[in-house]
């Protein structure tokens, strides 16, 4: 198994946690991906745009990347940073670096070179809020319309440059059709098919096939609201993330844009509500649904971790 987006490194400093991703209480950590047969999880630095700790984004993020890098150094070897799919099949357990929004770069070009020497393979534009670079997701359809900003195209190609892959979860409409219209490698780390679950985080139909197009994937995503239409009003916690509505969204992606584009971006330590799949040790509960649905061993092997070491070569 890859999977392509957790938050546990976000958990871990704003909890000023003493536990390490090599062994934590939240969803994931070195230990179970080695018990879970997981090759693979991409840690997001994520950047909110304020925090409790007093700290600019910058020094968020900076802070996010010297825990991550501490924590693999003193793993002893049980989680390894990898950048490719040859280091990640080369590892027991490889933790690959991406970074959730680079607002906090503020749209300097020089600085976000840094990406390139802290070795993140994955970054995304935005998050939910608009920053220099382009506009979130959002029910506004004048807002869900607007294209990127000048900064946010030379980022694109700056990013593209550096063999840095495009993540364009949380990203709004516009801005996704201007960087397909690009010709560069896009996937949507944690997004679900619109069609199924009518939230702007989501995917299109269209989308669907664009991403397949240009080579990408797209990571299924527990968070319960976006697998099924709960109540704008209802509470998180008592949402329910099941199973069975993964399997729908797996499989409508599947039926539209193809075998090549499944994959999975799990939200762990970054979502909240009733998680049937709640932890590293869970992705095998995919399996058997996903077979009585439909899914070849091979298809099912493309899910896992195929098309994810493909996306990462």
């Amino acid at each position: 198994m890859i999977d392509f987006h957790t938050d546990t490194v976000y958990q871990l400093v704003m909890n000023n946690s003493s536990e390490t991703l090599c062994r934590n209480s939240y969803a994931v950590d070195a230990e179970r991906m080695i018990k879970g047969g997981v090759k693979a999880v991409c840690f997001a630095l994520f950047t909110p745009e304020e925090n409790d700790l007093g700290l600019t984004r910058w020094q968020m993020l900076s802070r996010l990347h010297d825990r991550f890098v501490r924590d693999v150094e003193n793993s002893n070897g049980l989680l390894r940073q990898a950048s490719s799919s040859k280091e990640i099949e080369n590892n027991i357990s490889s933790a690959v670096l991406t970074v959730e929004d680079i607002g906090p770069f503020g749209g300097d070009m020089e600085r976000l070179k840094l990406l390139k020497e802290w070795r993140v393979r994955i970054a995304s534009l935005i998050w939910n809020n608009e920053n220099v670079y382009a506009y979130p997701n959002s029910r506004d359809d004048f807002i869900m319309s607007k294209g990127l900003k000048k900064k946010g195209h030379e980022a694109v190609e700056a990013l593209a440059e550096m063999d840095i892959i495009i993540d364009v979860s949380h990203l709004n409409d516009g801005g996704f059709y201007d960087i397909y219209e690009k010709g560069v490698k896009m996937i949507a780390t944690h997004s679900n098919s619109r069609s199924i679950c009518n939230h702007t985080r989501n995917i299109t139909d269209d989308m669907a096939v664009k991403i397949a197009e240009r080579g990408g994937i797209i990571g299924l995503n527990v968070c319960p609201i976006f697998l099924y239409p709960y109540p704008a009003d209802m509470e998180m916690g008592r949402c329910e993330s099941r199973i069975s509505d993964m399997v729908r969204h797996i499989m409508n992606l599947y039926n539209v844009a193809g075998e090549d584009v499944i994959a999975i971006g799990s939200d762990l330590d970054g979502t909240e509500g009733c998680l049937e799949l709640g932890s590293v040790l869970d992705y095998g509960m995919l399996y058997a649904p996903l077979k009585a649905a439909g899914l070849k061993e091979r298809q099912l092997e493309k899910f896992y971790y195929g098309n994810g070491l493909r996306v990462l070569e």
